[in-house]
């Protein structure tokens, strides 16, 4: 019997195939075995979802099946593969193989991918080599994967071919290259809750994670399990297009924890239908609907890749290049947050953003449970860490896949919910080095009478160190690029009241002059009792 499921709908290359709603996984279990008949279903998926997601799988499979007359009940086996992009290997395209081999998979086998862009693409290259005819089904757990990688967007011609209502195999490409441009027969694209980690705190019972999904009609199956990529991908998306839905995402932080780790179990499947889904679950399908929404925009009218579409791979030339260090350990979603703010960091010391901005940025992330420095608890607890240095990551940074020749490119946002261009920029190696360098080391010289101007990278604690120095020194020091927050503003009142430095601005407020006292500091008689009766 089909589950009573109420969804929404966002359009993608001219069809409304992505659906969105909640507690889906019965759903698309059901769909799969009534649309995709087979002896054998083959799951795969990566070790991080498989805590998440396998034994809701599992369960849903088993109880679609017992339904089916004993004679003809199909069989149900998964296989979990290593995270990250070093699972694209022959090794593992091997082991795979060898799987379904010692599990006498043949033509009817019908393999399904739960994951991301890696697990989309070294499955469906599996079943494109394994047997012709093989049929494959993905089940994206990332925006990005339903939408642009593995088999979203950018493969949507090589899709189509189905003949007399047939479903056409997916599985060998070189059948579509010169296949008429139809619509494919059928699909289930949804938009889950990213579990890579975009917005779901790291302490999370898994017990406790709701299901995200959609339903849609093309040519393959496609479910999102949003996670932390409602939350990594949402504010990614609203900075670089939508400044208004930046905005819900800053001011609902505590209703959309609640819809994502509420009370609601997956016994009671409160907000499968519109009757049982609270105002918190509504905002956050509103905030992942507009996510998809904007990235399938973005798809659809740049289908060929002409440069737009490297827009939504804002966080990702400086994430991807941590995470190839980092990874199992830490998320995908978690290093891409860190690319973000570093990426917005470099857009700040070329000028084009401003210091409020990488604030409001940081603290949305922070908000919602993700890192956004490497310094994070969740990297540091990592050995791997260790080997995080700026060689490294500009090395790792020179295969991304939006580079020109050896210029590499970043998305640089202008304000949020803007970019600099409507594409990645080319960015030189000395500025990223800048902004990855992890310290300022400060070497002494001579005194000199002349002042001095000094760019900060827009840390607060290195703003709050150059403040000191400053007013350490004698003379005139000029501040650009100084980060505006309480903190900084709390040490420009205490240096004041100590007449340690005065500050004054310039350039319409761009540049603090500080003119430092030489060391001389000066505590009122007030702050000195407060001093001697607290001690």
């Amino acid at each position: 019997m089909r589950t009573a499921t109420e969804i929404e709908k966002v359009s993608i290359l001219g069809a409304e195939t992505i659906h969105c709603g909640f507690h889906l996984i019965p759903y698309i279990v059901e769909t799969v075995l009534s649309t995709l008949t087979s002896s054998t279903y083959v799951l795969f998926t990566d070790s991080h979802l498989s805590v998440l997601y396998l034994a809701a799988f599992e369960e849903a499979f088993a109880t679609a099946i017992a339904e089916i007359p004993e004679e003809s009940r199909p069989r149900w086996i998964s296989r979990v593969i290593a995270p990250g992009e070093q699972s694209k290997s022959r090794e593992t395209k091997a082991a795979l193989e060898d799987f379904m081999l010692s599990h006498r998979c043949t033509r009817d086998t019908v393999v399904l991918a739960l994951g991301g862009g890696v697990v989309g693409d070294l499955v469906g290259f599996v079943s494109a080599n394994f047997m012709r005819g093989v049929r494959y089904c993905q089940i994206p757990t990332t925006l990005l994967a339903m939408v642009d990688s593995a088999v979203g967007g950018k493969v949507r011609s090589l899709l189509g071919a189905w003949a007399g209502g047939k479903l056409t195999s997916f599985s060998r490409a070189d059948r579509y290259r010169h296949a008429p441009r139809q619509e494919p027969h059928w699909s289930l694209l949804p938009a889950l809750l990213r579990l890579h980690r975009c917005f779901l705190p790291r302490n999370s019972p898994s017990s406790r994670v709701r299901e995200w999904h959609g339903r849609g009609r093309q040519g393959k199956f496609i479910s999102s399990l949003l996670r932390s990529q409602a939350l990594t991908a949402s504010p990614q998306t609203a900075a670089i297009w939508d400044a208004d839905e930046f905005a819900k995402l800053e001011s609902g932080v505590v209703e959309i924890h609640s819809a994502v780790l509420g009370p609601s179990t997956r016994t009671s499947h409160a907000g499968r239908t519109l009757e049982t889904r609270s105002a918190a679950q509504s905002l956050l399908l509103s905030v992942i609907r507009a996510s998809i929404a904007t990235k399938s925009y973005i798809v659809t009218i740049d289908e060929k890749e002409t440069g737009l579409r490297n827009l939504v791979n804002f966080g990702h030339t400086i994430g991807h290049a941590i995470e190839a260090i980092v990874t199992p350990d830490v998320l995908h979603g978690e290093c891409v947050s860190v690319g973000m703010v570093l990426e917005a960091e470099v857009a700040r010391s070329l000028g084009k953003l401003g210091n409020a901005a990488v604030g409001r940025l940081a603290r949305c992330l922070k908000a919602h449970g993700l890192p956004t420095s490497i310094g994070d608890p969740v990297f540091v607890k990592s050995a791997k860490s260790a080997a995080i240095n700026v060689e490294t990551l500009l090395d790792i940074m020179r295969v991304d896949k939006k580079n020109a020749g050896n210029v590499k490119k970043v998305v640089l946002l202008s304000r949020i919910g803007k970019t600099a261009e409507e594409r990645a920029t080319g960015v030189e190696d000395s500025v990223i080095a800048r902004v990855l360098s992890p310290a300022l080391r400060v070497f002494p010289g001579p005194p000199t009478n002349t002042d001095f101007k000094l760019a900060t990278p827009g840390s607060k604690s290195i703003s709050n160190r150059a403040l000191v120095l400053a007013a350490l020194g004698s003379g005139v020091c000029k501040l650009g690029n100084l980060l505006h927050s309480d903190d900084t503003q709390v040490m420009m009142s205490a240096l004041e009241e100590m007449k340690g430095a005065d500050f004054t601005w310039e350039d319409n407020g761009e540049t603090l002059v500080v003119s430092g006292g030489g060391g001389k500091l000066s505590v009122s008689p007030f702050s000195a009792g407060l001093s001697l009766n607290q001690g």
